[in-house]
């Protein structure tokens, strides 16, 4: 689908959606838990619908009811859930469709291995080939059965506890897998970090979400994860989703760049998150953004912005809505050890240089990052979001530095995080509306 973007200044006061990760997080470990435990706000993405669906498919989930919510959360919803299927056994093979979900896949893999049968995972877009090799080198060890066909793995076998071995530079979502898999073993398992852990704070966001249904795990030392078996998934009840800082960054930037707005106002973020992409208001400050809280508020107002250095090590999710905050700056902007978004939804450093070149920005792509020139007026032009949501967004926040309109193809890829994003947008002032209606 496509869809036309006019320049125009984003402002006002926006609600910003429920955390993707920690909704993840909350679905899937309500699903393990005995008891029915209520999940809100959530927004009902694919990404957190692939998780929902991928929860029955394994047995885990038995019922769930979905109830929309009104008032300030209007458009968000309420979900319960009863889990504990696990405990049944399970009839042939078990079909879990991922979608485009990398946290999907990776989360539910170690979970698949309960000896109750077989699962075919299969997914969309990039998803299936993107790094595995964390588990599949694990999984051997445990003496479990894999199997690579096109766009699918199988897997069977039991996992169990014990010392293990892995890579913690590929990603962080093999660390959380695991944390809620092994707990359910009758081992003790202790993971060692054969290399740092990136996006660390993914794993704390996890180990946190554990704990309020009652499962714990230790760090002894900064890469000797100890985990107790033998644990049991307790409902606390409810929990309730923050707001997603990843999805708050583009209107941040937005509301810094706008050069005759009057600024952004975001609610439902919390200022002691340990989300790591929180970050960003940090990021915006070294580069001379005017952010301050304002009550429950965060606020950010158009801002001369100057070219840093940004580590994106820790913050990968950032850099897209980065790099146009990087465009408004005065001078360059270097975006380094940011090689892992080559294996994203796309490879998002060569869809970034690619699609803000075409509006006339000056990037240039490095092996593991980019180097920004900013300060010069972008203009319209014809672009592409790659099918990956975060690049589509980027794209519609860029506009507003833009003399002319954009045309962006493959609008419809917000619909992995953020369905209700035009919709955001526009209730900010934003121009934007679909080509191609009934395609």
């Amino acid at each position: 689908m496509r869809r036309t973007v006019t320049p125009a200044p984003l402002q006002g006061t926006l609600r910003v959606l429920p955390s993707k990760s920690a909704s993840h997080r909350a679905v899937l470990a309500a699903s393990l838990a005995q008891g029915a435990c209520d999940v809100a706000p959530l927004q009902l993405s694919e990404d957190i619908r692939a998780t929902i669906r991928c929860a029955q498919a394994l047995g885990l989930l038995e019922k769930s009811e979905i109830t929309p919510l009104g008032g300030a959360q209007e458009g968000f919803v309420s979900a319960r859930f009863a889990g504990g299927g696990a405990r049944r056994a399970a009839g042939g093979m078990r079909e879990a469709d991922c979608g485009e979900s990398g946290s999907t896949l990776r989360f539910f893999m170690p979970l698949a291995l309960d000896g109750r049968g077989a699962v075919r995972f299969t997914g969309q877009g990039r998803l299936m080939e993107r790094p595995q090799e964390v588990y599949r080198e694990l999984f051997a060890q445990m003496g479990a059965v894999w199997q690579d066909a096109p766009g699918q793995i199988v897997l069977r076998g039991r996992l169990r506890g014990g010392d293990w071995p892995l890579r913690g530079d590929v990603s962080s979502q093999f660390i959380t897998g695991l944390l809620y898999a092994l707990p359910l073993c009758e081992e003790d398992s202790t993971l060692t970090l054969l290399t740092a852990l990136e996006s660390s704070a993914y794993v704390t966001l996890t180990r946190r979400m554990l704990a309020r249904f009652g499962v714990t795990s230790e760090w002894r030392g900064e890469r000797t994860l100890f985990i107790p078996g033998g644990q049991h998934y307790e409902s606390p009840g409810s929990v309730s989703v923050e707001g997603d800082w990843s999805h708050a960054a583009f209107y941040l930037v937005a509301g810094a760049i706008a050069p005759d707005g009057e600024g952004v106002r975001l609610t439902g973020l919390s200022p002691d998150s340990v989300q790591g992409d929180r970050a960003v208001v940090d990021v915006l400050k070294s580069m001379g953004a005017k952010a301050y809280w304002a009550g429950d508020a965060l606020c950010v107002c158009p801002s001369a912005l100057h070219g840093v250095t940004i580590d994106a090590a820790q913050i990968p999710d950032l850099v897209p809505a980065l790099c146009v905050a990087a465009c408004a700056a005065q001078g360059e902007t270097r975006i380094v050890n940011a090689g892992r978004l080559r294996i994203k939804e796309c490879d998002r450093l060569a869809a970034m240089r690619s699609e803000l070149s075409k509006l006339g920005a000056d990037v240039v792509e490095l092996p593991d990052g980019l180097v920004v020139r900013g300060g010069r007026r972008l203009h319209g032009a014809a672009v592409d979001a790659w099918n990956d949501h975060r690049i589509a967004m980027a794209l519609c926040v860029a506009s507003a530095l833009c003399k002319g309109e954009m045309t962006l193809s493959g609008a419809e890829s917000v619909k992995k995080s953020a369905p209700a994003f035009y919709r955001e947008f526009e209730s900010l002032g934003g121009m934007t509306h679909a080509l191609d209606l009934g395609k």
